[in-house]
């Protein structure tokens, strides 16, 4: 049994890393203050931060999304043995992250397609593994779908490289095109994409530039349901209750509250379940409007 159904589609998640406490809360968000915690203490605390210490509870997850015939994962965390020295909770990471994906039913060449809502280190890292030496495309038989835009980010062949902000050589992003994003393209597999896109008849791409420039979100509408996977918009579900609030790791920050305030109210408004990358368990809200603001229920 999937743990959710929006319509006919039966989504579920794979856990890379359950991360309690993963940072302090004035370290993700800068903006952050402790009257927002004050006023939602019983929403927020335990299970999305420890109110006390102000450090957030949160989880590096993949999502498995059954749609017709096509088994898609969506964003890939962070991989096994891939050198990460500037994020060391991503650093030669060992763990049994396919034999879980096993055990919510998908085996690797399942997968018919893998969509990264951006190519930071914890969302495309399971895209390849390393085998005799070599890093090749986890997933053989899937089509990796790419943002052109975000590619383009982090491609040093691309003209426009580095972007503004970027540091090529050195950051939590390093190496992650080499062993993450090049091999899947020099195999074949990736097809580029821009503006929006459909996947199937349930599942469409959406550009969601901010967080970086060529984010995606991954609408899904079936049988008149809804949800949304919005990768990085917004990390922590305190981000829903002050959207303005933009996370230490956005490249864009006044897009970035943009379009993080057009998801949250796609979400209120057509009541679709919204479901990031890093929320806690049970990993998905539902979003009302509260006044200029936001507020959720775990889902």
């Amino acid at each position: 049994m999937s743990k959710r159904m929006i319509g006919d589609v039966a989504i579920d998640q794979v856990v890379e890393l359950a991360l309690d406490p993963a940072f302090a809360a004035d370290q993700l968000l800068p903006d952050f203050n402790d009257e927002v915690v004050a006023a939602n203490r019983a929403l927020l605390s335990p299970r999305y931060m420890n109110a006390d210490s102000k450090l957030l509870v949160m989880s590096i997850h993949s999502w498995i999304v059954r749609s017709g015939d096509n088994v898609v994962l969506i964003d890939t965390c962070c991989g096994n043995q891939k050198p990460r020295p500037d994020f060391p909770l991503a650093n030669m990471l060992d763990v049994p992250y396919l034999e879980r994906l096993e055990a919510a039913g998908v085996r690797a060449q399942d997968v018919d397609y893998v969509l990264c809502t951006h190519l930071h280190v914890d969302h495309c890292g399971w895209n390849t593994q390393l085998r005799n030496g070599k890093w090749v495309p986890t997933f053989p038989n899937a089509k990796y779908i790419f943002s052109q835009t975000e590619y383009d980010q982090w491609n040093p062949q691309d003209p426009t490289y580095p972007k503004a902000g970027m540091n090529p050589t050195s950051g939590v992003n390093a190496g992650v095109f080499e062993d993450s994003v090049l091999p899947i393209v020099e195999h074949g597999l990736a097809q580029m994409v821009t503006g929006r896109h459909a996947i199937d008849r349930n599942l469409s791409i959406e550009p969601a530039p901010g967080h970086t420039f060529g984010s995606i979100v991954i609408k899904l509408d079936s049988k008149s349901d809804k949800g949304l996977f919005c990768g990085d918009v917004m990390h922590h579900p305190i981000q829903v209750l002050r959207p303005d609030w933009n996370s230490a790791f956005c490249d864009v920050p006044a897009l970035a509250r943009h379009t993080r305030r057009r998801v949250l109210g796609y979400c209120a408004d057509e009541g679709a379940v919204l479901m990031p990358a890093h929320f806690a368990a049970p990993h998905a809200v539902r979003v009302q409007r509260a006044g200029e603001n936001f507020t959720f229920q775990p889902a």
